[in-house]
């Protein structure tokens, strides 16, 4: 792999494993004694509804459970992007579209009170775009072609 893509997905990473792993361990220091008002960090990144949040260590997460999952799916995406072969950029850009779809449903339809969606399909929609996400971004740092002129 490029330099460059070495240098955007240990940014990608680094975002998404702080902001998971800070909520994780907010979580944790919430139900050890901690201040609640610790979660108001993460309102910088997510709404963070309880009733929308995995529960952990008895406590809902300060992030919603999509976020989590994308956050948690940029990290999987950077793995996969690093050891499977080559993707090309046209593929995933579409695959990216694609994955797109069903939490651009999930969350119009739920937005619209039409039905109310769940944990488990915001954390599948969540992981599925931001893992197709991660292969297009690096795919295209891989792939692109000449600089930037400058003049």
């Amino acid at each position: 792999m490029k330099r460059d893509t070495w240098i955007v997905a240990g940014v990608l990473g680094g975002i998404a494993g702080v902001i998971a792993a800070g909520s994780l361990l907010c979580t944790f220091a919430i139900a050890e004694g901690a201040s609640a008002q610790w979660r108001l960090l993460f309102r910088l990144f997510c709404h963070g509804l309880p009733e929308r949040s995995l529960t952990m260590f008895g406590e809902a997460m300060p992030i919603c459970a999509r976020c989590f999952g994308i956050y948690a799916g940029l990290l999987l995406g950077l793995v996969a992007s690093v050891s499977w072969p080559k993707v090309e950029e046209r593929s995933a850009r579409l695959l990216t579209f694609a994955a797109a779809l069903p939490i651009t449903l999930d969350g119009v339809t739920q937005a619209a009170g039409l039905r109310t969606s769940t944990n488990t399909l915001r954390i599948a929609t969540g992981l599925a775009v931001a893992i197709a996400f991660a292969l297009w971004a690096l795919a295209a740092v891989e792939q692109r072609r000449g600089s930037i002129a400058t003049s």
